[in-house]
């Protein structure tokens, strides 16, 4: 086997292993894969470069700023605020409402900021209801898939399968070709989702939802150490704060502030910032053994007393913020907030979580005052999870952002133009027309999501100039391709649903989409039913976390587990993977 063969393969295992172990960033692999393809001399640059040219990749980052447009209108987050009152305080009622319009909405827009929008909503309504949000958010997320994979524009998943279709000679898939199969698997998906979410999904807390009200609220209390206090002289451990679970923040003596030890010993005149219950600080003033005042010489005749709460902030998938440690950003200096917990994927992380860099998902235990948490309202780098997340809401420009996406569903269905020049075509009107200024369109970007796929692109470049892809073609037909092309479509599909459970359902595509094309050449049947098989295996990947980008945004919102993922997602997996399955010749034949 020549050595570019077994380097093209090395660098494939490694990059589903860093995609498994989720311990490099994806776009990271994606740009280490073009690096060292190039440096080995296994591409040329112009060869290395192909992805980033393509034109999936164009229609995607347009796509982007199409949804991005629709989300600034105010639309989605209306409607998603709207579903409380329409539910009539039925979960079940909810749960439907909330399904379809995830899914419709999904089939035309990117997944993504749908269901961004839709997390905040479920949180606020799922209080009220006194319900837990584990039972809502998986099937929305689950729901925000079946929509996508009903439309050419619905996943980007079906616009790089359709690229590589015409790439392929093929042909690109129509807006609608999907739709029929789509539909049938929308219809089955949903009922599945409505029957069964409320029975098997577990009734999960997360962190803050673990604090009492009581617990969430505390108080800031600046008081001073007069001189009758029989604290003067105590070390710090031998005081009764803690006992009544009062905790220092800050130690100020003189024009210092100090950082408080265990061994620090209590002198007159100290001002101590403590925090807790107001009840028990009041009570602290009130014993006589451990008098707390204030000195009236400074004309502060009462303690000032500043309330403070306790909120969840998720890491948004465009969030500046991502790959940076909690350390380095400053939160009490940038957001007047401090950061105490970390929920990533399930595992809660309360130790050294300055030290652990952000990813998309991740949710922060912050305490900070009302005022804070109004301003987090304003902030692109957090979705405050709760309320709807409606704080951009300009309703005058939503009839030329919804104008714009349904002009380029329609001429796209009929073929008048490419999707990815319509899509580009769309982008730049809506900049033109002051929808979205540049730098709202740059930002609305998922640039990460972009370099990931250019990377994949060049190893599928590599595997296919090497002669790697057609090594796997063969020993695929020579293990199953004995039994005919159906039983490989089904062996093929369930191989593709795999690998997008494991490394994410952009990377399956693009490499499982030539092999497929591979194996159909060498059964001697068309190759259409097989690039579908890679469409909807990849558009539908359900049981893991890292499947599907959704799933991950309501992993931490949640509290789901790895566990919760598998338990739910892969019988629905299974399902509409036997429905494809038995469809797609049908559609498309052999």
């Amino acid at each position: 086997m020549d050595w570019q063969v077994v380097t093209v393969y090395i660098i494939l295992f490694i990059a589903v292993v860093l995609f498994i172990t989720d311990r490099v960033r994806t776009d990271i692999v994606g740009m280490l894969i073009i690096s060292v393809l190039g440096l080995l001399g296994i591409l040329k640059p112009k060869e290395l470069l192909e992805g980033f040219s393509n034109p999936a990749l164009v229609t995607i980052a347009a796509m982007f700023v199409l949804s991005a447009a629709l989300m600034r209108s105010g639309l989605v987050a209306a409607l998603g605020g709207k579903l409380t009152e329409l539910s009539k305080g039925s979960p079940l009622r909810f749960l439907a409402l909330s399904l379809f319009a995830v899914c419709f909405m999904s089939a035309f827009i990117n997944n993504t900021p749908v269901v961004v929008v839709f997390i905040p909503a479920v949180l606020t309504v799922c209080k009220r209801m006194g319900q837990s949000p584990s039972k809502f958010l998986m099937p929305i997320s689950f729901a925000s898939m079946l929509g996508g994979s009903a439309t050419l524009i619905g996943t980007s998943s079906n616009i790089l399968v359709s690229s590589l279709s015409e790439e392929a000679g093929y042909g690109a898939i129509g807006m609608f070709e999907f739709t029929v199969l789509g539909g049938v698997i929308v219809v089955v998906g949903m009922i599945y989702l409505l029957l069964f979410s409320h029975k098997f999904l577990p009734a999960r807390a997360t962190i803050a939802s673990t604090l009492s009200a009581d617990e969430a609220k505390e108080y800031i209390t600046q008081v001073r150490i007069g001189s009758e206090s029989n604290m003067v002289g105590q070390k710090m451990a031998e005081t009764p704060l803690a006992d009544v679970g009062v905790r220092v923040a800050e130690l100020i003596r003189g024009q210092q502030i100090q950082k408080m030890e265990k061994d620090s010993v209590i002198e007159v005149g100290d001002v101590l910032l403590i925090r807790g219950d107001l009840n028990k600080i009041l009570e602290l003033e009130r014993k006589h053994e451990i008098s707390i005042s204030t000195d009236e010489k400074e004309g502060d005749a009462e303690v000032k007393r500043v309330e403070m709460t306790i909120f969840e902030l998720m890491v948004a998938p465009d969030s500046r913020l991502i790959g940076q440690t909690a350390k380095g950003i400053k939160f009490r200096d940038d957001f007047d907030v401090s950061v105490f917990a970390l929920q990533r994927r399930g595992r809660h992380h309360q130790r050294d979580i300055t030290d652990l860099e952000l990813r998309m998902g991740d949710i922060l235990l912050v305490r900070g005052t009302m005022d804070a948490l109004a301003g987090l309202r304003e902030r692109d780098e957090f979705i405050l999870l709760e309320g709807a997340h409606d704080r951009m809401v300009e309703r005058h420009k939503a009839p030329v952002a919804l104008g714009t996406i349904l002009t380029i569903v329609v001429l796209a269905a009929f073929g008048v133009f490419p999707i990815s020049v319509l899509a580009l075509a769309g982008a730049s009107l809506l900049i033109l027309f002051k929808i979205l200024t540049p730098r709202d369109a740059y930002r609305s970007i998922d640039w990460p999501v972009l370099i990931l796929i250019a990377g994949m692109i060049a190893l599928g470049n590599a595997m296919g100039k090497t002669g790697a892809l057609d090594i796997a073609a063969e020993g695929l037909v020579g293990t199953v391709g004995q039994f005919g092309a159906l039983p490989t479509l089904w062996i093929f599909y369930f191989m593709t649903a795999a690998l997008s459970l494991l490394i994410l359902n952009k990377p399956a595509a693009v490499l499982c989409t030539p092999l497929g094309i591979l194996l159909a050449t060498q059964l001697g049947v068309d190759g259409k039913p097989f690039i579908m098989a890679v469409a909807f295996a990849a558009s539908t990947a359900m049981a893991t976390p890292m499947g599907y980008q959704t799933n991950l945004l309501v992993h931490g919102p949640g509290g789901y587990t790895y566990k919760d993922f598998v338990k739910f997602g892969l019988p629905l997996n299974i399902l509409i993977g036997v429905i494809a399955c038995i469809i797609i010749p049908w559609i498309w034949p052999f």
